[in-house]
């Protein structure tokens, strides 16, 4: 085989380039066809679409005078009385007026609205056009200084909000610290810990008190013990005068109490407000139980208090007994009996204050089962005040109304004879009122059906066919000529062919304006 074809000039891609472009030349003329055929496609569409339109509203109008034609034949077939025509027709006339002017009244509003704005809008404006003759008036240097103040006002004002935007980061990242804390076990038990050792510290004081307190000399726990006693013994005297108090104010309180309950036999009533005095008498037995057993409780606190005092005597006499103690008791005997001493009135001094708090407790309650008793006086007034009010009601209804029973009788005839003719207007109306929903029933059946064979509606039906499915060919003519674009771009090969063809050129020429080489 010889050797192939070479190539050196330019003829041979400039034929293919022609094929090439007289191809895309009969694609662009196809596509400008379809093109030109969807145009047409558009028109018809657009004409049809108006067409469509004018055939509604022509098949609208129809379709009231057809209604307007069926309800007067249906009139004069059922012999309506004219005056329910007419009737009929001033409602309709009226709710036509009242929407007009509803309408009428909703423009007004909107225009005084709109007024209401551009006079707002021109307030503004001339007040803006007022600062800025002010500004213009103003000193160059006074303006500058105005300027750099409202520059530094706007920066700021943004500084404050970076401020409070910060701010508000701040106290999220603290709320949840905060919630850390809170739920950390460590921080939980250590506080725990402090506690337990608050109360350590205070234990550990007073048991040096007390330590303090055993190597004292023996006239100096003397005077301490007799300072206590007084203390105890005028803690006692204050004790009984508030017993005294109490139980006089309990005295007083329970005859209050007898004269409340007699006024409240005398006017007690039947119904609710016997339930009501039964709770007054239940509440009556409670105050008197707790004041009947206020004397056993005074004689217990009595009871206490006497062993109490014995018991100080107690200590007295161990006191002159130490003291008389003869001179060959050795000092560790003596330490340990004092230290015996001293635990015994350990306890009882804690008996004492566990008592006095108790007595403390008591009276505090005793105070406020007082302020409740006085209270429930209190209430015993108004409610006695508004059974009375209730009586002298019953009283009048009783004087106004059930004394006229025949007068009350007569006049619930009357009405019920009132109602049986207004019952009977009523029947007589809905009997008309289903005469005409059966008429309307049969005015839409028959529009129904004669929508059914008019022809006009046919076509229309057809013609919304017919756009429906120009519509979607539309879109697939679209969707094609979108998609041969984009297949059809030939720009970008044609300017590869040319760089290409005239590269090979510029090779050629140099190999044809290079000396041959020599033999």
């Amino acid at each position: 085989m010889g050797p192939k074809r070479q190539i050196y000039d330019k003829t041979y891609y400039m034929l293919e380039l022609r094929k090439r472009s007289q191809e895309l030349v009969d694609e662009v003329g196809g596509l400008n066809q379809e093109i030109n055929a969807i145009t047409q496609d558009n028109q018809l569409y657009l004409s049809l679409e108006k067409r469509y339109d004018s055939l509604v509203k022509t098949v609208r109008a129809l379709e009231g005078d057809l209604a307007d034609h069926n309800l007067a034949t249906d009139k004069q077939r059922t012999d309506t009385r004219p005056e329910e025509v007419h009737h009929m027709y001033m409602i309709m006339k009226q709710q036509n007026e009242q929407q007009r002017n509803d309408v009428d009244e909703i423009f007004l509003e909107k225009r005084n609205h709109e007024e209401d704005i551009a006079r707002i809008d021109q307030e503004i404006a001339a007040i803006a056009r007022v600062a800025e003759d002010r500004l213009n008036e103003l000193h160059p240097d006074q303006r500058r200084e105005y300027e750099e103040l409202r520059e530094e006002n706007g920066r700021l004002g943004q500084d404050v909000y970076e401020a409070r935007e910060e701010l508000d980061q701040v106290n999220g990242r603290l709320n949840q610290l905060e919630a850390r804390l809170r739920s950390d076990m460590l921080r939980t038990r250590y506080q725990q810990l402090s506690s337990i050792r608050r109360e350590l510290e205070e234990r550990l004081g007073n048991l040096e008190q007390e330590v303090q307190q055993c190597n004292m000399s023996v006239p100096e726990q003397r005077d301490m013990l007799l300072s206590r006693v007084k203390s105890d013994n005028g803690d006692i005297v204050a004790a009984e005068k508030s017993n005294s108090d109490m139980k006089l104010d309990n005295e007083r309180l329970r005859a209050q109490i007898r004269e409340v309950t007699q006024d409240a036999q005398e006017k007690k009533d039947e119904g609710s407000d016997q339930q009501k005095y039964e709770i007054l008498f239940t509440k009556d037995k409670e105050m008197t139980q707790f004041i009947d057993s206020f004397g056993e409780s005074k004689a217990e606190e009595e009871k206490k208090l006497k062993e109490k005092q014995e018991t100080i005597v107690n200590l007295l006499q161990s006191i002159s007994k130490a003291l008389a103690l003869p001179q060959d008791v050795t000092p560790e005997s003596h330490l340990r009996d004092m230290e015996d001493e001293l635990d015994f009135k350990s306890k009882q001094l804690h008996n004492s204050e566990t008592t006095q708090n108790r007595l403390e407790a008591e009276l505090s309650k005793r105070e406020g089962e007082l302020e409740k008793i006085e209270s429930l006086d209190v209430k015993i007034s108004l409610e006695l005040d508004q059974v009375e009010a209730k009586m002298r009601q019953y009283e009048h209804e009783i004087a106004t109304k059930y004394d006229l029973v025949d007068e009350m009788r007569a006049s619930g005839e009357l009405r019920l004879q009132e109602l049986a003719a207004q019952k009977a207007s009523l029947e007589s109306r809905n009997q008309a009122l289903r005469q005409q929903v059966g008429f309307l029933k049969l005015r839409h059946d028959s529009k129904r059906q004669q929508l059914t064979d008019d022809t006009a509606a046919a076509n229309l039906d057809a013609q919304e066919q017919k756009m429906r499915q120009f519509g979607q060919t539309l879109y697939t003519l679209q969707s094609f000529i979108t998609q041969k674009n984009s297949e059809s771009d030939f720009r970008g090969e044609m300017g590869a062919c040319l760089d290409m063809a005239g590269t090979i050129n510029k090779i050629l020429q140099e190999q044809m304006f290079r000396p041959a080489p020599y033999a």
